[in-house]
């Protein structure tokens, strides 16, 4: 498959050229060659449109269907040439991977015969190999996304539903995020400035702003303005890709500017390392190639401090902002969270829904001295 760019008669043109070959018989081949295109847009419309003409030719030809290593194969082909709107070139790429991991079993045999049975042992494979139940939704929704692609476009006949659809992944216990007291916040950025640590104005940002790891490696100085005390968050950097784009959820907001995080900003933008760059805080490789959780737990665990992954610094600035009673939507729309649940969480580590809740639980006379009345009713006993 293929689309290439060619001059002809003073004018650019494009080609495309789709083959698929049988299964059943591997000298059996479909191809077709498009040409004359007059843009790339068009090209890729067309290969598309092949694509899915000549794999159906080759389904009804084999009589089985396509395999699901044939189906995977399609759809990121369609994925690569841009047709599944907002997912991300890196999502994309991490969901064609847990494919191809978890499902090598499949790979060979046509999709339609794929059954309940061949789903529940997928799911059984990912519970013994010790995953965390939200990886093994993933990798069952991933899965259901690609299969329902392939039902809906006739590539996968004969089934009407994937084969794990319906099955259901156990919740298991929840376990409380690991962040930081707001003691183990002071004692953790007291001692990485004593120290000059290079990550210091790094984590100190993350937690007095909540900003995504990537939103503030993309920080630059025209996003803060210091007049109205505000920063403009708009982009993010992708350290699998190495470029700079839109935000997690693709919206600019703006965060407020306190007095620690304005002395924070200032010492930066006095400091030797700002002469030539455009960028606020200190660049590194290791946050370059988004290595920012190794550098957080190694310096915990020497100053003797439970180690916590980056992205939790997030979980410390809602925390505090919640425990000091700043309304969640104000924290959430601050932080840029979409989702409500997230800040349910954190509103359970910050204990302010509950705050205050037992104070009506005046049952016990303030005078009792409770040692004094043991000893006195042991003391009846013995007496008898």
């Amino acid at each position: 498959m293929a689309i290439t760019k060619y001059y002809e008669d003073g004018q650019d043109f494009w080609r495309v050229y789709v083959h698929m070959r049988s299964r059943v018989n591997k000298s059996k081949r479909f191809q077709k060659t498009i040409f004359r295109l007059k843009s790339e847009t068009e090209a890729r419309r067309e290969e598309k449109k092949l694509i899915r003409q000549l794999s159906m030719e080759a389904q009804k030809f084999d009589g089985l269907g396509l395999s699901w290593d044939d189906v995977v194969h399609l759809w990121w082909k369609e994925v690569q040439a841009g047709y599944f709107g907002k997912i991300t070139e890196r999502s994309a790429e991490g969901y064609f991977s847990i494919i191809n991991k978890w499902t090598t079993p499949w790979k060979a045999r046509p999709a339609s015969e794929l059954s309940r049975a061949d789903g529940r042992t997928l799911m059984l494979r990912l519970e013994k190999a010790g995953l965390s139940r939200a990886y093994q939704k993933k990798v069952k929704n991933i899965i259901n996304k690609v299969f329902d692609w392939g039902i809906e476009f006739g590539y996968i006949i004969g089934t009407s539903t994937s084969p794990l659809r319906g099955i259901l992944v156990d919740k298991g216990e929840e376990k409380a995020p690991d962040i930081l007291s707001l003691e183990e916040i002071k004692k953790f950025l007291s001692v990485a400035q004593a120290v000059t640590h290079h990550w210091y104005p790094i984590w100190s940002f993350a937690i007095l702003t909540g900003m995504r790891s990537g939103e503030l490696h993309a920080l630059t100085w025209d996003q803060i303005d210091l007049e109205k005390n505000l920063i403009m968050v708009d982009r993010s950097y992708d350290s699998n890709m190495k470029v700079t784009g839109p935000t997690k959820g693709r919206y600019w907001r703006t965060i407020p500017i306190n007095s620690s995080l304005r002395r924070l900003i200032l010492d930066l933008k006095s400091g030797p390392d700002q002469t030539h760059s455009s960028h606020v805080l200190p660049r590194s490789k290791d946050w370059d190639n988004g290595d920012q959780a190794v550098a957080i737990r190694n310096f915990l665990k020497s100053i003797n401090m439970k180690p916590i992954k980056f992205h939790a610094l997030r979980a410390c600035f809602a925390t505090q902002m919640l425990a000091n009673g700043v309304p969640a939507p104000v924290v959430m729309k601050i932080g840029g969270w979409k989702k409500s649940a997230t800040m349910d969480i954190y509103l359970r580590l910050a204990g302010v829904d509950t705050k205050g809740a037992t104070d009506c639980l005046q049952f016990v006379p303030d005078q009792i001295s409770f040692g004094d009345n043991v000893v006195n009713i042991l003391s009846k006993r013995s007496e008898l």
